[in-house]
């Protein structure tokens, strides 16, 4: 019997490449899908697009089902709507504007049978305008040491080009944190992973990751992202945080690690960018790390860029913010 396995799609501002996706999904050699996609209140031809290919695949009418948000809600919403939603024992995440190869569910499926994995994860491709680059799963069979390693800011805790068991979520409370919509999956994939009896990778490329849409999440670069990737980021390693507390102290001490680095990486684009507002609340999270983790990174050096660095801003509220962080430094 084939398991029914859930292809869960978000859809926002993606009309120049529904269509492949759609097509990717439906075309697929597995026989036993679903097909969710969730409108995140797109305001372009997105869902326009998709009811005209749907209409291409009358033998699957009754499998595909459009879920409508009534206002933009983000990824991390979308991504809620369809794991609930889903009736499949096992979910695959599609971002709209990626694609997958027209086996990749049977390769996944067929490899989870073979293992009784709870989580199986394939290769993908990452097509830039100007290069493809091959992006391996870690060869990490270990699975404290593979959920470590997806608790890292990389681009491998990423949530597609996975089969995952839809109990993880359900049965465990597991969601993206509504909001956080830049690298959901970061705060995402390690609590799954932590759950899973048993997770196996399957070195054939499976999926699709388009670098070419401008307007993606990963391919905006003005400031006013940026930020918002910094807030999402952090919020993510907090999230973990608080989630590994009493499970797993190397995990803990990585995160602890991770934190103050990026931290200390966007402190200095704050700095760079003259924005005194953003840098406090970034020193706020520098100085809420423990005080091992920040002497492990060095932190004789933070305290000259924190002392001087400042100064040379020439911006109001500066003096008044440079006495807050020395106070800070001194009470550590």
């Amino acid at each position: 019997m084939h398991i029914l396995v859930s292809i869960c799609v978000p859809i926002y501002n993606v009309a120049p490449f529904i269509e492949r996706c759609a097509r990717s999904v439906f075309n697929q050699s597995y026989p036993n899908c679903e097909f969710l996609f969730v409108d995140d209140c797109s305001p372009d031809s997105s869902i326009a697009t998709l009811t005209e290919i749907v209409s291409e695949y009358p033998h699957l009418k009754d499998r595909i089902r459009v879920i409508c948000h009534d206002r933009n809600l983000g990824l991390a919403a979308a991504r809620n709507s369809a794991v609930v939603a889903a009736n499949g024992e096992f979910i695959m995440h599609v971002d709209s504007d990626d694609w997958l190869e027209h086996n990749a569910v049977e390769l996944l499926v067929r490899e989870q049978k073979r293992t009784d994995s709870d989580i199986v994860s394939g290769n993908a491709i990452a097509h830039y305008k100007d290069r493809e680059e091959l992006l391996q799963e870690p060869d990490l069979e270990d699975k404290d040491v593979l959920m470590r390693h997806m608790a890292e800011l990389t681009l491998n805790h990423v949530i597609w080009r996975r089969l995952i068991r839809r109990s993880l979520y359900t049965e465990n409370g597991i969601e993206a944190a509504s909001g956080v919509n830049i690298g959901e999956d970061h705060h995402t994939l390690p609590r799954l992973i932590y759950y899973a009896k048993k997770c196996v990778k399957l070195d054939v490329v499976v999926y699709h990751y388009n670098r070419q849409n401008d307007n993606s999440y990963t391919s905006c670069t003005n400031y006013s992202h940026m930020v918002k990737r910094m807030k999402d980021d952090l919020a993510s390693i907090n999230i973990l945080l608080q989630f590994f507390a009493d499970k797993d102290p190397i995990c803990m001490n990585q995160l602890k690690q991770a934190k103050a680095k990026y931290t200390l990486r966007c402190l200095n684009r704050c700095y760079e960018r003259h924005d005194v507002k953003l840098y406090n609340s970034m020193a706020k999270e520098l100085f809420s790390t423990d005080k091992k983790s920040l002497l492990a990174l060095g932190l004789p050096g933070i305290k000259v860029l924190l002392a001087k660095g400042l100064q040379t801003l020439g911006l109001p509220g500066v003096n008044h913010l440079l006495i807050k962080k020395q106070s800070n430094i001194g009470r550590m």
